[in-house]
């Protein structure tokens, strides 16, 4: 297989509305080049990731193998890309419906408008024109696209106008030139009383009116419309044409689809032909370019998610952050409160020590001074009382002289006795000494002999 899943993928999704219809059916190397070239600005992103060389071989192999060819081939080699969910395809249908109900509108108002102006025309009227030649009519209205959730909605799908316009106009003179040629052969009175003597002189709308009319009976069976809404949906291909209505590319379709159904009608087989493959390259574009609208959607909306988890993400890391910045600011607040309180309570703590002090000093000084005087009283009566407790203090003296003479008296005969009792206890250990003296030579001198 030619190049990775994702590159194949991203090579069929920007090159199938170039290889569609006959396109699809090219092999050539230098076919597929060229068509590359002729749509190498749309397909400028796509060859630059890639390289010419990687997205020319891929689109090879995707045409041998008809993924271009086959809407289920494609479906089996990108089945991703052809998913689709119920709520999705409600979404884009009612988009549509609001869109056709806006352009319906309009076309009610330009259809009156345009029905009275061709009255006027048959009654030798002439229409009020622009400077364009274009009929007045009133204001065109056009289909406002809602955003869906955060991102824009890309439906309904519309084509570039003047792609639109091109196709119209084009499908337009197609089918005047069929109102024509039929007319030639089944109605030439209203050819003759029209003085209409080529495709151009008839406008659309006034063919469908000559057919509303009943004009044209030997063709009565080709012209016997059972559904008149065919004629109304070719006079509204004229008025979007005319009138630069923008539409749908599926309401374009739908009037390519009326129209070569109305050319059917008129029995030419070539331009209904023409008109019907005209439809199904419309058909086949409108899919690439929707196909696209959804690989857009299902990434945006991928990438739409990642960016939420990523903002729910800074958003957590924001409030995170606030939080710490008031907390911080909290923190400082209260350190800051907690220092003034010392300061304060330093500052007039020293105050109230130095007024305490001299309070104190106050006291103390009335204290002393309480206290002298109080010492001079006691000071007389001090001396008073000493001089009684000296004279009595002397007569004890006195007797305590007394005693103590007695007592030294005693204590000196007590000494004498002690003296003599101890020559006397001398005397005895002398002469124990003596006899212990005498025992022990006469023991020797028996041992001698």
């Amino acid at each position: 297989m030619v190049g990775s899943a994702n590159s194949r993928k991203r090579v069929y999704i920007s090159c199938r509305a170039i290889f569609s219809g006959n396109n699809a059916q090219v092999r050539k190397q230098k076919k597929v080049k060229e068509l590359v070239e002729e749509s190498k600005k749309s397909l400028q992103t796509l060859l630059q990731d890639l390289g010419h060389d990687t997205v020319i071989a891929i689109l090879r192999s995707l045409l041998e193998g008809k993924i271009f060819e086959s809407e289920i081939r494609a479906k089996i080699e990108f089945p991703e890309l052809f998913r689709s969910s119920t709520i999705r395809d409600v979404q884009r249908q009612a988009s549509e419906a609001d869109a056709a109900n806006s352009t319906a509108e309009a076309l009610d108002e330009i259809t009156s408008q345009d029905g009275e102006q061709l009255d006027r025309e048959e009654d030798g009227v002439e229409p009020e024109e622009l400077e364009d030649g274009v009929p007045t009519i009133a204001p065109v209205l056009y289909p406002m696209q809602e955003p869906q959730g955060k991102l824009p909605s890309l439906y309904p799908s519309y084509l570039p106008y003047q792609t639109q316009h091109l196709i119209l106009n084009t499908t337009q003179q197609i089918l005047e030139e069929c109102c024509f040629n039929f007319a030639s052969i089944s109605m030439p009175s209203v050819l003759q009383q029209k003085r209409w003597d080529c495709s151009t002189a008839g406008e659309l709308t006034q063919w469908t009116k000559a057919f509303r009319k009943g004009k044209g009976r030997p063709y009565t069976a080709a012209l016997d419309f059972k559904d008149k809404e065919l004629l109304k949906e070719v006079s509204n291909l004229r008025h979007t044409a005319v009138h630069r209505l923008p539409t749908t590319a599926r309401g374009v379709s739908q009037l390519l689809k009326s129209a070569t159904v109305f050319a059917q009608y008129l029995q030419d087989g070539l331009r209904a032909a023409q008109l019907e493959e005209l439809q199904s390259d419309v058909d086949s574009k409108i899919k690439a370019m929707e196909l696209n609208k959804n690989v857009l959607e299902d990434t945006a909306s991928s990438k739409l998610q990642d960016i939420q988890r990523q903002r729910e993400e800074l958003d957590r890391m924001e409030a995170k952050l606030i939080e710490e910045i008031l907390q911080g600011d909290l923190d400082n607040k209260a350190l800051i409160g907690q220092l003034l309180e010392d300061s304060v309570r330093g500052i007039f703590r020293l105050q109230r020590d130095a007024t305490n002090k001299d309070c104190r000093k106050d006291h103390e000084g009335k204290e002393e001074n309480e206290e002298n005087e109080g010492d001079e009283e006691n000071e007389g009566d001090e001396e008073n009382e000493g001089d009684e407790e000296n004279e009595g203090d002397e007569e004890n003296e006195e007797d305590k002289d007394r005693d103590e003479e007695k007592h030294n008296g005693e204590d000196e005969v007590k000494e004498e006795d002690e003296v003599e009792g101890g020559k006397d206890s001398e005397e005895t250990q002398g002469e124990e000494r003596k006899v212990e003296e005498n025992e022990h030579r006469q023991s020797q001198d028996k041992e001698n002999s």
